[in-house]
């Protein structure tokens, strides 16, 4: 909904300095740990890598290179990697994907949600020379077969190595700011990026939600939901295995709501599903501190006290929220689908 240039950030109980200066040295150590070749360490927020080629000497073959969820150390290597920008790659992907690779959304796909003015054959012919020149006629291969996928569907490795390339070490770094149509903007100068993946921030994978931390965790305590309503839900739309306050528990409260209340069908959900993808990642706790915007569909204070709900109900509920949400998509476009083209075009609605 927010007009906002910022993504949402999820309310914690620590403060953002905390989780910054948290975040920071569990990126660096990961990297030193690496280098070391000590694979057995795990961090509670980013993965450790296994860049050594294998046998076969490639890349994209490894379980680094080909793994497409999650934050990691960037996979390639290569001539136009800069480590000086490794924070700043990490932000563009938790803010662009959340470290989903296989993310795709209208026009744009990809780790880094790249637009069609970046086209696999545009890409892979960046790509060539380098790649060619490094691993002979396995990469020229490769790079044909990728000339025909579109790019959400390449591994981590060529996705990385696709950033990389086009970021040009800073010389392209337009293509993730405001100017080109992004609703953010990570500092592209050496080394001014710091202390992401960032939980505070928008986007958490699935892998980032199975260790989340304590502070996140009891957000969704029994009584941070005890104003679920979570019993009416269940006589009116019926039983449901998923978590309450979870993810998936939002999305098929959403999907059943409503089709109950506006008759809105499989079409208008998917609509929805992802807009609001977009806008918190399906996570009830979410505040935009700049509005500020709650919840599911960053709803702002004055539209859900018109509904008649105080602010805090709203936040401790995410069936008022899908009820709150769905009531501004009708007053304002009279459909997700509607809302959705809007999103597309603007970046919110």
């Amino acid at each position: 909904m927010r007009r906002s240039s910022m993504k949402a950030a999820a309310v914690c109980t620590m403060s953002a300095a905390l989780l910054v200066g948290g975040l920071a040295p569990t990126v660096m150590m990961s990297q030193a740990l690496a280098a070391e070749g000590d694979e057995s360490v795990s961090t509670s927020n980013e993965r450790m890598p296994r860049n050594t080629p294998g046998a076969d000497g490639l890349p994209w073959l490894t379980e680094a290179g080909q793994d497409i969820k999650g934050y990691r150390v960037s996979a390639y290597e290569g001539s136009y990697y800069d480590e000086r920008f490794e924070q700043y790659r990490l932000c563009v992907v938790q803010r662009e994907s959340g470290g989903n690779y296989d993310e795709s959304s209208g026009g744009f796909v990809g780790a880094y949600q790249m637009g069609s003015y970046n086209s696999p054959s545009r890409v892979t012919g960046k790509l060539r020379a380098e790649m060619v020149a490094e691993y002979g006629q396995d990469a020229s291969k490769e790079l044909d077969r990728l000339a025909a996928q579109p790019l959400y569907k390449w591994n981590r490795f060529w996705q990385d190595a696709a950033f990389w390339t086009i970021f040009n070490k800073g010389a392209g770094w337009r293509q993730w700011s405001a100017e080109w149509g992004a609703n953010w903007n990570c500092d592209h100068r050496a080394n001014a990026e710091s202390g992401w993946p960032n939980k505070s921030r928008y986007n958490y994978t699935p892998i980032e939600r199975s260790t989340a931390s304590e502070s996140t965790a009891s957000t969704r305590s029994s009584k941070a939901l005890r104003g679920t309503r979570h019993k009416a839900v269940e006589r009116r739309f019926g039983q449901t295995k998923h978590e309450v306050g979870s993810a998936d528990y939002s999305q098929w409260l959403a999907r059943k709501f409503i089709n109950a209340e506006y008759n809105w069908k499989s079409r208008e959900f998917r609509a929805l599903k992802s807009m609001w993808w977009k806008e918190s990642n399906w996570r009830f706790e979410v505040v935009n501190g700049q509005g500020p915007w709650y919840g599911l569909g960053q709803v702002n204070g004055p539209f859900i006290e018109s509904t008649g709900f105080k602010i805090s109900q709203y936040r401790s509920s995410p069936y008022v929220q899908i009820k709150v949400g769905a009531a501004y998509i009708k007053q304002r476009y009279g459909s997700p689908k509607a809302a959705w083209q809007f999103w597309k075009a603007n970046g919110w609605y």
